[in-house]
Parts: structure tokens; C-alpha cells; sequence
């Protein structure tokens, strides 16, 4: 090889390598608002999207309650999102509360600014008309006993002062309304029912409620029950993250009619095939579809404190 081939394959080597790394910098300069907080609905944690989404990496961060879980960042139809396994279990250490994931997910959630957020969670059917695989776009939660912090804000320290967070409407309308939009479009070949609206119900984490437990949950008026989305719900609306999840039914709840965990296994697998292209499309449609002020999912602005309108003590900070 001649002085000039060399001389020629030397500056094509740089210039890739500078395509290279110009690409780096201005996918790390790219806005990402989008995220997913994976659950049971999505089935296997570590396939979610696999042969429908590109993979674009993994990275963590140092939040004020410790190191984030593993957050995974996925691009769909152009659309970068970020992909947190199971709640964010991965952020948990041997010893430490289950509570914690939750935690540390969704306060890097808000370190890093996201705005949008969707999630799901294969549940137990309260409603004895609900059957395996039906699909609920859940718009109302009620919390039984729960053992996990109720406020994320006190927990972790984080001040959002002069804004009231409003529980009339728990779930995002404009989220819940692309996820309704898309579920309609029902794959060929999957036999589960779509309800818009639904109750979910979320009693103690980490067991099965007893039959009794179901049977006051039915008649406080709960459709579902589950272990997580009560929480996650909670999490994005004091941090001022819209939040929607598509909910699926993978068993009778108990006492409703049997089931074995065999059942709960083939029903899981079936979902996460309807529902995750559901979630991806979705993602697609929201920067076009969902990006209008929404204070009924982030909170609403106020001033003064709760007993004095005029005092300065919760004005707001960025006003």
C-alpha cells in the first residue's frame, strides 16, 4: 500500500471516528421525557420491546436516596424513552426494604426530568365478569394497609413548593386516552376485553390477599387488585409526572374462582404480547398527542399556605 492510500484510510478512519462521536454527543444532548416503569403486564423484565425497539444503552445515577436502578434506554419510531425493570427492584440491596426500588426509580425518574410516564401490572380479577387477559386502563386506586412511605417528597427531600397534588383524577387523561385509543386496535388471534375505567386495589406488597380481603375490596367498589401501581401512581403525582397504566387480568382474585399459578404463567405471556406494542405505540403518538398543559397530572399552582392566602411561606419558587 502506497504513502497515499495510507494517508487516505487515515483521514477516512478519523472522519468515522468523528461521525462517531458527533452522534454520541447529540444523542446525549437529545430530550428524553418519556419513560416506562416496567411491570408484571410487560412480562419478562429483560425482553421488553426486544426486536421492536433499538437498544441504546444503560447507565445509572446518584440520586438523594442512593443509586438508581439500571435505566435502560430504548428508541421507538424515532422516539427515545427510558425502561426501568419491575418497579426498579435492580436499585435494591440485600437488607434494604422492597420499598426502596420504588423509591430510587422514581426520584431519578425526576432527577432527570421526565414528564411522562406509563406502566402496568397483570392483577387479580375482583369483578367475577373479569376474565384471563382482559386489559383495564384503570382510572381510579384505593390503598389497603400499605406498609411502603405515602409521601416520596419527605422522603426523599425534594421541595415543590406552592403545588397541590390532586387525587380527583389520579391517571393522566391525555395518557389514558392514547392507551384506550391504541387497545382498541386488538391484535388477531387475542381473545381479552378491554374496559376503560377500573378500580385498582393494592393491599399489603409481597403476598395474595385472602378471600375475605376480596370480598371487602368488592364492596368498597374495587375491580383489581395488585401489589404496585397504587404506589407508582401515588410517586407521580406528588413528583408532578403524568402517569397511566394499562392493568391486565392474569387470575381470578381469590376466592373468586380457582386458579394455579400455571394459569398465571400462560396468561402473563399472552399479555405482554398485546401489551407491549400497545405502550410503544403510545409512545410514538406522545410528543404529538400529549404535550398540552395537563395541571390536573402535574398539580396545580398556589399561593400562600393553607390557612393564609397571603403568606409568602409556600409561594412559588418559579415564578
Amino acid at each position: 500500500m502506497n504513502a497515499w492510500k495510507v494517508l487516505l484510510l487515515f483521514v477516512s478512519i478519523l472522519f468515522s471516528i468523528q461521525l462517531y462521536a458527533d452522534a454520541k454527543e447529540a444523542s446525549s444532548d437529545e430530550k428524553v421525557f418519556i419513560a416506562v416503569v416496567g411491570g408484571t403486564t410487560f412480562g419478562d423484565q429483560t425482553t421488553f420491546g426486544k426486536g421492536l425497539v433499538e437498544e441504546e444503552g444503560v447507565f445509572t445515577i446518584e440520586t438523594t436516596v442512593g443509586t438508581s436502578p439500571p435505566i435502560y434506554r430504548m428508541r421507538y419510531k424515532g422516539v427515545p424513552f427510558y425502561y426501568i425493570r419491575m418497579y426498579g427492584y435492580e436499585a435494591r440491596k440485600d437488607g434494604e426494604s422492597e420499598a426502596i426500588g420504588h423509591i430510587r426509580c422514581w426520584v431519578a425518574l425526576y432527577d432527570l426530568g421526565i414528564t411522562h410516564v406509563i406502566g402496568g401490572a397483570s392483577s387479580g380479577g375482583i369483578r367475577t365478569d373479569y376474565d384471563y387477559d382482559d386489559l383495564i386502563i384503570v382510572d381510579d386506586f384505593m390503598e389497603m394497609e400499605n406498609t411502603r412511605p405515602h409521601n416520596i417528597l419527605d422522603y426523599s427531600g425534594i421541595e415543590r413548593p406552592g403545588v397541590f397534588q390532586n387525587y380527583y383524577q389520579p391517571y393522566s387523561p391525555s395518557l389514558r386516552k392514547l392507551l384506550i385509543s391504541e387497545a382498541q386496535k386488538v391484535q388477531e388471534g387475542y381473545t381479552g376485553n378491554l374496559y376503560q375505567h377500573g378500580v385498582f386495589v393494592q393491599h399489603n406488597p409481597e403476598r395474595f390477599e385472602t378471600a375475605a380481603e376480596v370480598r371487602a375490596m368488592r364492596i368498597l367498589g374495587g375491580d383489581l387488585c395488585s401489589e404496585n401501581i397504587a404506589t407508582t401512581t401515588t410517586y407521580a403525582r406528588q413528583l408532578g409526572i403524568r402517569f397511566a397504566a394499562i392493568c391486565s387480568i392474569a387470575n381470578p382474585a381469590v376466592g373468586v374462582r380457582p386458579f394455579s399459578f400455571v394459569d398465571m404463567q400462560n396468561s402473563v405471556q399472552r399479555i405482554s404480547k398485546q401489551a407491549v406494542p400497545i405502550v410503544l405505540e403510545v409512545i410514538a403518538r406522545i410528543p404529538q398527542e400529549a404535550m398540552n398543559p395537563e395541571p390536573i397530572s402535574t398539580g396545580e399552582k398556589y399561593r400562600g399556605s393553607y390557612t393564609n392566602p397571603d403568606s409568602k411561606t409556600h409561594q412559588i419558587l418559579d415564578e
